[in-house]
Parts: structure tokens; C-alpha cells; sequence
């Protein structure tokens, strides 16, 4: 009985370290998104001046998913964009940056927009940058933190 015990504490402690390491990755690739959906609006206000419901119906990262679900349902663009931010995971910089972004695009013509969304994207890159630094720095060591909790717990049972 405590052998299984053990196992089920090493296991579970494990297992927390490998979902906090891949929360750390998440977050890079959820910015890598957003940069690859900026720079993709930026295309397309240069080729033409389409509305940001265009864009994002384009767009299918998660986050333009999100948008796009809400759209439908409140078929109101902003509306749209600030439920979908409302339900980032992480409440930080980046979800307020997605806040700042949305009146920035609206109020601004084309060339307003380009410049708008290079500034943005800018921004994003710096965020991401700082993300995968801290994925690479500290993502093996809260596995490898995990798995030794796991490992003392189950010594501890045994």
C-alpha cells in the first residue's frame, strides 16, 4: 500500500512540474501568435484597407478563434476583442497590451495602422523575447524540481 502511495506522490508531483514547465512554453507560443497575427494585419492594411472584423475573421490563432466566437455572438468587434482578452490566461502585460491595441488600430487610418501595429509588434517581440528566456531558463528546472519533490515524497511514505 505504500509503495503505490509513493508512486502516486512522485507521479503527482511530477506532474506539476511538467504543467508548470509547459504553462512557461504556452506563453511563448501564445506570443509568437499574436506577433505572427500583427504582422499578418500589417500585410494586409498595406494591400488594403479592410476593417479589424476582417483581419481577425483571417486571422486563426487562438486568440483570433476567440474573438472570432464572440463576434458572432455580440457581433460588436470591441466587444469581441475585450471578452476574448477578459479570458487570457495570464492577466499581465500582454492582456493589457491586447487592451491598449484594439482603440489604437481603430483610431488611426492606414498608414496610422501600419505604424500602430509595427509599434505593437515591437512590443510583443520584447515580451516573448523575456518569455522564452525564462521558458529556457527556468522550464527543465521546474521539471527537474518536480520530479525530485515527487521522488522525496515517495521516500517519505516508503
Amino acid at each position: 500500500m505504500r509503495i503505490i502511495l509513493s508512486f502516486i506522490a512522485f507521479a503527482a508531483c511530477a506532474c506539476f512540474g511538467m504543467k508548470k514547465s509547459r504553462e512557461l512554453k504556452k506563453r511563448v507560443e501564445f506570443l509568437d501568435e499574436i506577433i505572427m497575427m500583427l504582422n499578418n494585419f500589417s500585410v494586409e492594411i498595406k494591400f488594403g484597407n479592410p476593417e479589424l472584423s476582417e483581419l481577425i475573421s483571417r486571422e486563426n490563432g487562438c486568440f483570433a478563434k476567440k474573438v472570432n466566437e464572440y463576434l458572432e455572438e455580440l457581433s460588436d468587434i470591441k466587444a469581441a476583442w475585450e471578452k476574448a482578452c477578459g479570458e487570457l490566461p495570464e492577466k499581465s502585460e500582454t492582456a493589457a497590451l491586447l487592451k491598449e491595441l484594439l482603440p489604437a488600430l481603430s483610431k488611426s487610418g492606414s498608414e496610422g495602422a501600419i505604424m500602430t501595429v509595427s509599434l505593437y509588434s515591437e512590443r510583443f517581440a520584447r515580451l516573448e523575447k523575456q518569455a522564452a528566456e525564462e521558458y529556457s531558463r527556468k522550464g527543465k528546472a521546474i521539471r527537474q524540481i518536480g520530479a525530485l519533490c515527487g521522488a522525496a515524497a515517495a521516500i517519505l511514505i516508503v
